[in-house]
């Protein structure tokens, strides 16, 4: 299923570092979870990313980002008709998505400790597994 769409905003809805706790040399671990939307009339779907980097149980960085992505109305149909966004096309935003809070981070972090921590690749077959079921009433 093709579904063209166009990213129309992205808005960081949360930010905040804390340089201070980082220890260097030692591992921090990065979390992040991921959830969709899909307006009324199918016009847009949002993504919704949270990127947490944690050291020692301490919250070094949070990351709240929303990813709007308007949808063609060929691919309004094909969702109606699919009854579904099907989870490839999730997982294709949800890179985006991830793309953009890694420049956003790079961005932000610049000149602290924090931007020797790179946002790693993320594996969205993992982190994202079921279609995005529309409700038909």
């Amino acid at each position: 299923m093709t579904i063209p769409y166009r990213i129309v905003r992205i808005e960081t809805k949360q930010f905040a570092i804390f340089p201070d706790l980082f220890k260097n040399g030692e591992p921090a671990e990065v979390m992040t979870s991921f959830g969709f939307a899909l307006n009324e009339d199918s016009t847009s779907i949002l993504c919704q990313s949270l990127i947490n980097y944690i050291q020692d149980g301490k919250i070094l960085l949070v990351m709240e980002l929303a990813t709007y992505f308007q949808i063609a109305e060929d691919g309004r149909k094909e969702i109606k008709n699919h009854g579904s966004v099907p989870v490839d096309f999730l997982r294709y935003m949800g890179t985006i998505a991830v793309g953009t809070a890694r420049g956003i981070i790079h961005s932000k972090t610049e000149g602290t400790v924090l931007n020797s921590v790179v946002l790693p690749p993320i594996n969205l077959v993992d982190a994202i597994k079921e279609d995005l079921v529309i409700n038909n009433k």
